[in-house]
């Protein structure tokens, strides 16, 4: 059986090099993520360019992922770290950097003077908080736990209401990466609205970056406005380390089982991230809990997990993939049900009218015509996204004469993309050859076996959207 759930893994100075970036495609990585709050542009350029030469050497669509800094708020201290304790009263704001007085500033010091006395602000994820004073024409910050607090660690300030850009110089520096490498997904940090989706794709477009916008939930306002979020976003990450900053750490499961069901209402990909194997960036084996958390992403029908400092500076790289995976692969097999019970929709359109047929055919005669995938001739990925949206228990190969495309379905759930060139079909018109040369491709490299039955759906010709028309179970001989 071919995994469902896609895994996300963040590149990193552990998992850059070519031989580890092919040992992590084929132990099971479908995106590899850029986080460009870190590194120079040259390095992620060269890493993007090193992925993707690596994914066409070995004949696997790989999706890239840029991972865009946003509104976020880091610390900046003169030194490297600072020894705090409760109760000490911290200069807070640019006049800090000179070592005088013991405090810091913030990489964007214009929002303190819209903070309100007694704001209560959080670093390093949590692990430090403070309560925001006014003294003498002075700002301050009172710490309310101590310890050794390091620079450039992230800052939240929860609730709090201030101006702040949507991209920062180097969200743009990072715009013309992507449109350089062609990338296929590009996420937003800090996403507070739909407002700040429109605008990013509007920088997109003039950047002429032609990827999905995934829009990272991890601010209380993003929660407010989710719907708007989710009918303007292309794909959605539920990032629950910020997330559980910005409002109460026990509400993030809730809230991650309700935007995996409204993208799955709605036909978008869901990223389940963050700290999902956080041991094992010095441990080579996950804690039984990590285990249980991936496990209970799959058993809520996220498409992806993501692996974020496991991977990128983790001391356990490929162990961490493989842990993953193998939780993914059983508990997947646990999962026989008709999801379509999880959400509510209205077909609407003629591929949703096909997919909708499709996946009745395949429940009714799963069993007695032992149907082990769905194959998908696609221009625009419609039909595919349809399909992945009810969570079929078997893999949908999309066949696709659109490279690009084939490499922006690797996040979704059960979806395995093919250029046509690579199975040597060429026609556009989808027939009874061209299906056969696809069934053969697939047959040979393991992905289909002799004897069992498949679900094909096509149109007349590709190229033309919405234009899935025919619904077929055949044998794969």
């Amino acid at each position: 059986m071919n995994k469902l759930t896609k895994i996300v893994a963040t590149i990193g100075p552990s998992s850059d090099s070519e031989e580890m970036i092919e040992k992590l495609i084929l132990q099971g990585v479908n995106v590899f993520r850029f986080n460009f709050k870190h590194n120079t542009m040259d390095w992620h350029s060269e890493r993007i360019q090193r992925v993707n030469s690596v994914a066409h050497r070995i004949g696997i669509s790989v999706g890239s992922l840029i991972d865009l800094q946003g509104p976020e708020i880091r610390i900046n201290m003169p030194t490297d770290k600072m020894d705090i304790v409760k109760g000490d009263l911290l200069v807070f704001g640019p006049e800090a950097l000179d070592n005088k007085e013991k405090g810091f500033s913030i990489s964007h010091p214009e929002i303190i003077e819209h903070l309100e006395e007694g704001q209560k602000i959080l670093a390093d994820d949590g692990a430090f908080s403070f309560f925001f004073e006014r003294k003498d024409n002075k700002t301050y910050l009172r710490v309310d736990n101590g310890g050794s607090l390091g620079n450039r660690k992230s800052m939240n300030i929860p609730g709090a209401q201030f101006p702040f850009p949507v991209l920062v110089d180097r969200d743009f520096e990072a715009l013309k990466v992507a449109a350089l490498n062609e990338v296929d997904y590009v996420a937003l940090s800090f996403v507070r609205s739909a407002e700040d989706l429109k605008i990013t794709r509007s920088e997109m477009e003039k950047y002429k970056v032609n990827a999905k916008l995934v829009a990272k939930i991890e601010t209380q306002k993003a929660i407010d406005d989710l719907d708007n979020v989710i009918e303007n976003a292309d794909a959605l990450m539920v990032a629950r380390g910020d997330l559980g900053v910005e409002m109460p750490m026990e509400q993030v499961p809730f809230y991650q089982k309700l935007m995996i069901k409204k993208c799955m209402e709605k036909g978008i990909p869901v990223i389940t991230a963050t700290q999902m194997l956080q041991s094992m960036i010095t441990a080579p084996y996950p804690t039984r809990a990590e285990v249980s958390d991936i496990a209970n992403a799959a058993y809520d029908l996220t498409d992806a997990v993501m692996l974020s400092g496991e991977t990128a500076n983790g001391k356990y790289p490929l162990e961490a993939v493989t842990a993953m995976n193998k939780t993914i692969e059983f508990n997947e097999r646990q999962l026989i049900t008709d999801t379509r019970r999880r959400f509510s929709y209205v077909t609407k359109s003629q591929t949703e009218i096909i997919c909708d047929a499709a996946y009745n055919m395949y429940l009714k005669y799963a069993s007695t015509e032992d149907i082990q995938a769905f194959v998908v001739f696609t221009q625009t990925g419609t039909t595919t996204h349809m399909l992945s949206r009810y969570r079929p228990q078997i893999p949908v190969f999309a066949i696709t004469p659109n490279v690009d495309l084939a490499e922006s379905l690797t996040v979704n759930f059960g979806v395995y993309a093919f250029p046509a060139n690579q199975l040597e079909v060429h026609n556009t018109e989808v027939n009874v050859k061209e299906i056969s040369k696809t069934l053969s491709f697939l047959v040979q490299h393991n992905y289909l076996s002799k004897g069992k039955s498949v679900i094909v759906l096509h149109g007349e010709v590709w190229g033309i959207a919405g234009g899935t028309s025919t619904i077929k179970i055949l044998p794969v001989k």
